[in-house]
């Protein structure tokens, strides 16, 4: 059993949740005792899950292509990618061809016109 797995286990535990059905556990449970309750939040507060290495964007875009999603989906928006979208934008793109200029999907491409006050959010939500 992975750590994440056995942490989440115990958090529903602690929360008064059944891990297996999701079902509220009776106030008989010995898990809704108030020191066993404390017990568990004190080892899931104890046990520090290590975190991965941060890709680089090399890396994630590998990653991207290998999962069949857009080169650069998940990577942020330089300076200069942005401005070039606009530019994009107002000079008609569609919205397909901004998606494939850019290598990201096409929700990524509408959040950054939103972001930009070049779409509004009531629009955006007709563009994808």
């Amino acid at each position: 059993m992975e750590l994440d797995e056995a942490k989440s286990l115990l958090s529903a535990l602690a929360n008064g949740i059944n891990p297996v059905t999701g079902e509220v556990l009776p106030d008989t449970s010995p898990y809704n005792e108030p020191s066993v309750i404390r017990a568990l939040f004190a080892v899931l507060d104890s046990v520090k899950v290590s975190k991965q290495p941060k890709k680089t964007p090399e890396e994630k875009q590998q990653e991207n292509i290998s999962s069949g999603r857009p080169r650069n989906a998940g990577l942020p928006w330089t300076d200069s990618l942005k401005e070039e979208l606009a530019r994009k934008f107002k000079g008609g793109a569609s919205l397909d061809e901004l998606a494939q200029d850019f290598e990201r999907t096409k929700g990524s491409i509408v959040s950054e016109l939103v972001k930009q006050g070049l779409v509004e959010q009531v629009a955006a939500s007709g563009m994808r």
